[in-house]
């Protein structure tokens, strides 16, 4: 237990650290000259997105969310709200740097409730082989580092649009699916059987094509367009694929 314990922080905030290093490298100093972003706003909105993350897992693990699927939606509907309310100050507001603190935060967020959640799946998992627990584990926090980081950056185009709720509840649609999938999988760990990896590969998919679209192909052209309506043009904008 100790073993996965470790397994479980490593986890849970390595996967954030390596989609953070992917994505922001393009927008920050050497790539270009003048960032996009601040990189100490950037990890302190990381930072508060751990906390937020830690205290929301705290509070899924006390209430029995992960048993309960009208639980499981009003999760959904608290992690949005904490992005939503963290991120609606007036410094965030119509700033394309947004998008980027909305990704940090949703980061964050995902490396709180992941380090958690894949220790309590040690216990649903422990009749299984290591082997299968682990790539299940895996399978989790990476999707939701990849669901939560996309979501993050969709409530931060909404606040850099000054559109919150149309692309928050963007972002909430997609969440509800997520935990929705997440919770299936977490009831059928315990049980083993073909379905606790019919609902990984399902969420793992999910995750991967919510990310892409937002952060692959959307990004380039929502900093683009922010700046537009800031009166600011810039040529050095990574391209999307």
């Amino acid at each position: 237990m100790d073993l996965m314990f470790g397994l479980a922080m490593v986890l849970g905030i390595g996967p954030a650290l390596a989609m953070m290093y992917f994505i922001v490298r393009n927008y920050t100093y050497p790539r270009v000259e003048q960032p996009f972003f601040s990189d100490a706003t950037f990890f302190l909105l990381f930072f508060v997105g751990l906390v937020a993350g830690s205290v929301l897992f705290f509070a899924m693990r006390v209430m029995g969310f992960a048993s309960n699927i009208i639980y499981m939606v009003l999760m959904s509907v608290v992690q949005v709200l904490a992005m939503v309310v963290i991120m609606n100050l007036k410094r965030f507001r119509g700033k394309s740097d947004s998008v980027f603190y909305g990704y940090a935060l949703g980061l964050g967020m995902s490396s709180g409730m992941s380090m958690g959640i894949s220790y309590s799946m040690t216990v649903l998992l422990g009749d299984m082989a290591l082997d299968a627990s682990i790539v299940l584990l895996v399978v989790i926090v990476v999707s939701m580092t990849l669901i939560l980081g996309a979501c993050g950056t969709n409530v931060g185009e909404g606040i850099a649009r000054h559109r919150v709720m149309e692309f928050a509840l963007q972002a909430l649609l997609l969440l509800v699916a997520y935990n929705l999938l997440l919770t299936g999988l977490m009831q059928a760990g315990g049980e083993g059987g073909i379905m606790p990896y019919v609902c990984a590969v399902v969420i793992l998919v999910l995750s991967v094509f919510y990310f892409y679209r937002i952060m692959m192909v959307k990004l380039p052209g929502v900093v683009r367009d922010v700046l537009k309506m800031n009166g600011i043009k810039r040529d050095d904008i990574p391209k999307a694929r």
